[in-house]
């Protein structure tokens, strides 16, 4: 109460004397004030803007950015939509689309953290008006179909009254009278209803008039013409809506074939257009006479000010022009002396830097050996690790071929988890490295994001194997031929999709794909996962994307998993330019968002990205050469090479691998990198200095990404990581050999 009698007071002071605007400030700087009270501020700037007058604009322009000042200090998103809101009404009088753009992209931000539908409406609304008023009608009506849509299912009854309003004035320009009709009659029920906004009555009876006209339903035009008669709105001055209603009656009577009432309404019309006309000039004189008057009354008044203030100069000059040249006289010695000192300082400082600059030198020598090291280091590791993977890899797959009773394949199955989640581990540490260092660049292939959607939902809902009820809802505005990084895609997707599953048990996951704006070039999309599982609290949802933290202990012991997932989602969403939010309670579940841009492809999809190999017969026989030092992975992958049905010779080592190569015809070399004698790169660069064009293929450990220029450097034809999947090296021969 305290706070309102305050508001009412300045209120009337500032109508008393502009003057006192400092005074104002302060006080509501230093006073606590509640939502009520700002939207009261509103009320009475919205007021001030009605009255049309220099003094009024200027209090409202004062009382709005008051508003907007004291709202952000509230912590209440609705109220900041509401005076961002406001703003943009405001610079949509002043046709400033910069302004605009601004608070209607704060509005978007707010409303993208609510998840309100009702204000993302609202939103689209004012979209919509913003893109007409800029001649953009396309991009205006498009807004004004979302917004339609996303308040007839989420808005009041009295949001849908403006929406409907500016589709009925769309459709009667495009002459499409039953849409006109339509949406003119959605807005008149619900002035109807909520009794909002009642001098919209009249201009959507004068629409219904139009359009009932236009497709002969005169009976009803006769009806909209009573209705305007009969409405309390005086309209008797209003020359211009007036204008309009005569002209309208001309129409009717020379529809109805009745030209003498026609030319009588018509006439009618003119004049009422062109006494608004006059009007509008005189009043527009006697506005811009009366701003002359007052702004030549303010110059001669600032004149005067300004004289008089000169003359006090003078005197004043005249008492402190001699201590004012003492003052310059010591101030050159004093300068003098501190340049004296600065110049030393430079000096001293020069040396500092030229120690320091030979130290950073040297520590930048020493971080870069040290990144070498760290390098070499994980090809190594990786190279131990993925070499025995690569035997359990390839027995399970061999073994799976023989026949097997019901307690050895599920032996086999055990062994495949635990070997897949080992190697899991090991690709996303070597991901995550890979993203540290800034070595990954985006791909842009073309692809269908619904079935691609659909089909990461199904592979990862039948990996878990859980009870969840899965709920999905994809735009079906979404464009069939979309360009961008598949594997990226994917990758985010499916992290965020396998913790939604992991964390939740026998509950419901809602997967949301949502087309947000689209333009000839790109759609921007938001993909939102949600599940009711066991949630997070604020201390764990700051560490969610701390490599290697999984929330706690316990949470680790029973759901497992390495803590990399989200971790190297964020830094994929930074690469495209965007980013994750996530939003969480314990035991309420959790809500993870986030958009990305995606190019829009001319052509439509031809081949689904999800091909089933297919095995094809040679018109020749395949001879592959195995360069294997590791006897178990050797022995491994002859048998899978033969099971195809192909022939298989293999060398321990480079040198023996060279001698082969002379002596006999391959199609191609399986070649590994790390080797004791001859390694992969110095063996493939002798094979290659025989036989420029017989294809050598690495199958490695090491990072393909790290080693990239060595590969290239020695003429290596593509690289397949160990433990290599069976099927790729099916392909990879096939391609080499055809």
């Amino acid at each position: 109460m305290k706070s309102n009698v305050l508001l009412y007071i300045m209120y009337l002071l500032m109508i008393i004397h502009p003057s006192i605007s400092s005074l104002k400030a302060q006080v509501f700087d230093t006073t606590k004030v509640d939502a009520d009270s700002i939207r009261k501020i509103l009320k009475v700037s919205t007021e001030a803007f009605s009255k049309s007058t220099k003094e009024e604009e200027e209090r409202g322009v004062y009382l709005l950015e008051l508003a907007e000042k004291l709202a952000l200090n509230m912590d209440d998103p609705y109220l900041e939509i509401e005076v961002n809101r406001k703003k943009t009404t405001f610079f949509l009088d002043k046709n400033d689309s910069n302004g605009v753009k601004e608070y209607l992209d704060k509005n978007l931000k707010i409303i993208n953290q609510l998840g309100d539908k009702r204000q993302l409406g609202l939103y689209y609304e004012n979209l919509g008006v913003s893109k007409s008023m800029q001649g953009k009608k396309e991009e205006g009506f498009e807004a004004y179909v979302i917004a339609e849509q996303l308040l007839r299912e989420h808005g009041e009854v009295k949001d849908v009254i403006d929406i409907n309003y500016n589709l009925s004035v769309r459709y009667l320009r495009l002459k499409s009278w039953d849409k006109a009709i339509e949406y003119a009659l959605k807005s008149l029920k619900a002035v109807e209803e909520t009794a909002v906004k009642e001098n919209r009555r009249r201009n959507l009876y004068l629409f219904l008039a139009e359009g009932y006209t236009n497709l002969g339903r005169y009976e009803d035009t006769q009806n909209c013409f009573s209705k305007i008669e009969e409405d309390e709105t005086p309209y008797s001055n209003e020359l211009y809506f007036k204008g309009k209603l005569f002209h309208q009656k001309g129409f009717y009577y020379a529809q109805i074939g009745d030209y003498r009432q026609s030319s009588s309404f018509y006439r009618q019309s003119s004049q009422s257009y062109l006494d608004y006309s006059e009007q509008r000039t005189k009043d527009i004189g006697n506005a811009l006479a009366l701003f002359n008057q007052l702004n030549l009354k303010e110059e001669e008044n600032k004149r005067f000010k300004i004289e008089n203030k000169l003359k006090a100069e003078q005197l004043r000059n005249r008492e402190f022009i001699i201590l004012f040249g003492v003052m310059i006289i010591m101030g050159l010695l004093l300068i003098s002396i501190l340049q004296y000192r600065a110049s030393l300082f430079k000096t001293k400082v020069n040396k500092l830097l030229k120690k320091n600059n030979e130290e950073l030198v040297e520590a930048n020598h020493k971080v870069d050996k040290a990144l070498k090291a760290k390098g070499e280091f994980l090809d190594s590791v990786t190279h131990e690790l993925l070499t025995p993977l690569n035997t359990i890899k390839g027995t399970t797959f061999l073994l799976q071929k023989e026949k097997l009773t019901k307690h050895q394949e599920n032996q086999m199955k055990l062994i495949n988890l635990s070997s897949d989640y080992l190697l899991g581990l090991i690709t996303d540490v070597i991901h995550l490295n890979d993203l540290d260092k800034g070595e990954l660049e985006l791909k842009n292939e073309e692809f269908d994001l619904k079935p691609l959607v659909n089909n990461l939902i199904d592979s990862s809902v039948m990996m878990k194997k859980g009870n969840n009820r899965i709920h999905k809802a994809i735009d079906n505005n979404i464009p069939d031929s979309l360009k961008g990084d598949i594997l990226k895609f994917s990758q985010i997707f499916l992290k965020i999709l396998d913790n939604a599953l992991k964390f939740t048990r026998s509950g419901d996951i809602y997967i949301d794909v949502i087309l947000i704006s689209k333009d000839d070039k790109q759609a921007k999309i938001k993909f939102s996962i949600r599940d009711t599982g066991i949630g997070m609290s604020e201390k764990q949802i700051d560490k969610a994307f701390v490599a290697f933290n999984q929330g706690s202990v316990k949470i680790n012991r029973e759901y497992g998993g390495t803590g990399l997932g989200l971790s190297i989602v964020k830094r994929i969403l930074k690469l495209h330019g965007s980013d994750i939010i996530l939003n969480s309670k314990p035991e309420n579940g959790t809500s993870v968002h986030f958009t990305m841009n995606f190019d829009i492809s001319k052509r439509s999809t031809k081949e689904s990205i999800f091909e089933e190999n297919t095995f094809v017969e040679l018109s020749k026989e395949v001879n592959v050469l195995l360069v294997e030092d590791n006897k178990v992975n050797q022995l491994l992958t002859e048998k899978i090479i033969s099971n195809y049905g192909f022939y298989c010779d293999s060398a321990n080592d480079g040198e023996e691998a060279v001698d082969m190569v002379k002596k006999n015809k391959y199609c191609m070399v399986l070649m590994d990198i790390m080797m004791p004698k001859m390694d992969g790169f110095e063996a493939t660069k002798y094979i290659k200095q025989m036989d420029k064009k017989l294809p050598v293929v690495a199958l490695t450990a090491i990072s393909e990404k790290f080693n990239k220029e060595k590969f290239n450097k020695v003429g290596i034809y593509t690289v397949l990581s160990k433990p290599v999947n069976p099927e790729l090296l099916y392909d990879t021969i096939m391609s080499c050999c055809e």
